[in-house]
């Protein structure tokens, strides 16, 4: 039977293939962030709870690779072996769904954590980075936002019926938690109805950079963030008994 970590490899060498995860991963997070916090400035401001725009936008663009890695590259990458029968061929051989889907979830966040490593290195020579206020919260925090994320991303796989399909709803999934999770405007900036929909959405930034700047503890973020992780945990174990059957 193929072990884990052989079969994690594997997965890593196709994933590097596709150059437009690889896009959403690496280039997009930083460029964005270079950006947004040269246009908004460095002196602290009401809409991002008295805090500098530059040092909250390196913060939130470390969950961007989250995002992208998790909703983007994960679901296609699983729906096109479902697509094409892959799975099934897998299961002939001993290696079971779950374990094809652990490895690839072991890809997904070993490129999240090079992802905000990227991030990181642009910050430095522009804008810095920012002082860590609670750094344990906001390590667990990130922990919890990648793996809810990666959940999310491995039942989206596993429910749609082609690679193009999942493309399509990681994309859709993918600007509203990046806009309005944190990655766009300013929580401050962000209306009654909008706030609210932020709220309920299971997005890593604010997990990640509110006790980073020591905006809020982790505990705000915990509720809605555990309640995703749990319902994308029960329909991953379903869908991939189901999908290797």
């Amino acid at each position: 039977m193929t072990r884990l970590p052989t079969l994690a490899a594997a997965e890593a060498r196709l994933l590097m293939r596709d150059w437009t995860v690889l896009v959403f991963a690496f280039v997009f997070p930083p460029f964005v962030m270079v950006i947004l916090a040269g246009v908004f400035g460095n002196q602290p401001d009401q809409g991002y709870a008295m805090q500098r725009p530059d040092d909250y936008y390196v913060t939130a663009s470390i969950g961007v690779p989250m995002i992208a890695l998790a909703l983007v590259g994960l679901p296609v990458a699983l729906a096109s072996y479902r697509e094409r029968g892959v799975l099934r061929r897998f299961e002939a051989f001993g290696v079971s769904t779950m374990r094809v889907v652990a490895a690839q979830a072991i890809v997904t966040c070993g490129l999240i954590v090079l992802g905000a490593a990227v991030v990181l290195a642009v910050a430095v020579p522009t804008y810095g980075i920012p002082h860590v206020v609670h750094p344990v919260q906001t390590l667990l925090g990130a922990a919890a936002g990648a793996l809810t994320l990666v959940f999310l991303g491995i039942a989206i796989g596993l429910v749609a019926p082609t690679a193009r399909a999942a493309q399509a709803i990681g994309l859709l999934a993918f600007f509203p938690l990046y806009l309005l999770g944190g990655g766009g405007p300013p929580r401050g900036a962000m209306t009654g109805t909008m706030r609210a929909i932020a709220d309920a959405l299971p997005s890593a930034i604010p997990a990640i950079s509110d006790p980073w700047l020591g905006v809020s503890a982790l505990s705000s973020h915990v509720a809605a963030l555990a309640a995703w992780a749990v319902v994308a945990l029960l329909a991953t174990a379903w869908l991939a008994r189901r999908a290797g059957g």
